[in-house]
């Protein structure tokens, strides 16, 4: 028998994992798991409460109480490329409708860039850079929307201060690409991450939902070196979007292959 609110929280997880809880259902009540575990009401209000940060389990309310929370069931895929209309550059055909969330509009500051963005754009840990920050998504679904924090490189910003202010028709990468000549070359790195709390409410993200943050940096050459001149900060829900992509064949995996001669542990087949 369980008897702390984690081996609680444990046993009702797995019961959720293997669907004999379903989305919707009721969970026992912390006076039912008090008395069935032998554990004190604090002690079960912690396992449940458990559970609501992980995003198993919300509350309810009135007789309904705390119920296994409804997960979505299919995600966004996002594209691993860029497309452009007539408001300019875009990335993916599902985004493409995608706008400021109503009420926001586009930040614009200046602050210390944190560590990792400064790798990624060359520059020192806490170099004072122009910053956008921009919240956006889909107009017709409140829940699918996603941060961005533009840094921009301080050469970019001292050749064309517009980066600062009012980027005009095609934004910050049509600028860089008009002072360039040439055209912007694109990366991204994914990772997840906890939300902050601010970044939580800004999402509108339930408990426990991680983010998927993807860095992408635009860069551009500029009198014959190249430059990142912009690291983009983007972060949205795990639980809503995700990220797919082929595996090809590379090296000795192209088809037609030879038969493996090795055991994973180390033993050479005869």
């Amino acid at each position: 028998m369980a008897h702390t609110s984690e081996e609680i929280a444990a046993e009702l997880r797995r019961r959720i994992h293997r669907a004999e809880l379903r989305p919707g259902d009721r969970l026992p009540t912390m006076e039912a798991l008090a008395e069935e575990h032998g554990v004190s009401r604090q002690t079960a209000r912690e396992a449940l409460n458990l559970l609501k940060r992980e995003g198993l389990a919300e509350y309810r309310g009135g007789r309904t109480g705390t119920t296994v929370r409804e997960r979505p069931t299919t995600r966004m895929v996002r594209s691993r490329g860029m497309e452009r209309d007539s408001l300019g550059y875009y990335s993916g055909a599902n985004v493409q409708h995608w706008r400021a969330v109503a009420g926001t509009r586009t930040e614009v500051g200046t602050r210390p860039v944190p560590g990792d963005i400064a790798a990624a754009l060359g520059v020192e840990p806490g170099t004072p850079v122009v910053v956008r920050e921009r919240l956006n998504g889909d107009p017709g679904t409140a829940a699918h929307r996603q941060l961005t924090d533009s840094w921009l490189h301080p050469d970019a910003v001292a050749a064309l201060p517009v980066l600062a202010g009012e980027t005009g028709p095609g934004g910050i990468y049509d600028r860089i690409e008009e002072w360039a000549g040439a055209p912007i070359a694109w990366e991204e790195e994914i990772t997840a991450i906890t939300p902050s709390p601010d970044e939580t409410a800004a999402l509108l993200l339930p408990p426990g939902v991680p983010l998927l943050r993807i860095i992408r940096t635009s860069t551009v050459t500029v009198a014959g070196r190249p430059l990142v001149a912009e690291v983009n900060d983007i972060r949205m829900s795990a639980e809503l979007f995700s990220v797919r992509y082929p595996l090809t064949r590379q090296g000795d995996a192209r088809w037609p292959v030879r038969p493996a001669s090795a055991d994973f542990y180390g033993q050479e087949n005869p």
